[in-house]
């Protein structure tokens, strides 16, 4: 199986701009987290942690994933779900237990 990564706009809500990071295909396509193309934005600095959603598989597994924009749906929990690839590519549902803020270090 062939990894496929784009380059999504990642939606700053401390610094107010909009940057680019890696995303796999299989979270990129999800419109509840909020990826757009990054046309022409410079990456993520190393200094600023994206927000992210917290969440438990069927199995009780946590995961977390970025998102992309304060407006996406998973975040403003009007979705409460996202989708991951299991063991054997394979997708499994994440239900969302918890939303963690942007955090900058100086």
């Amino acid at each position: 199986m062939t990894r496929i990564v784009h380059k999504g706009a990642y939606v700053s809500d401390i610094l107010g701009a909009s940057f680019s990071r890696r995303v796999d295909d299989h979270l990129y396509t999800q419109a509840v987290l909020g990826w757009t193309a990054a046309l022409g934005l410079v990456p993520l600095p190393g200094t600023l942690r994206p927000r992210h959603a917290v969440g438990v598989d069927a199995s009780g597994r946590r995961h977390s994933v970025v998102v992309a924009d304060p407006a996406a749906d998973l975040w403003t929990r009007v979705a409460t779900s996202w989708q991951i690839l299991d063991d054997v590519g394979a997708t499994d549902s994440v239900v969302l237990t918890g939303l963690v803020g942007e955090a900058l270090t100086l």
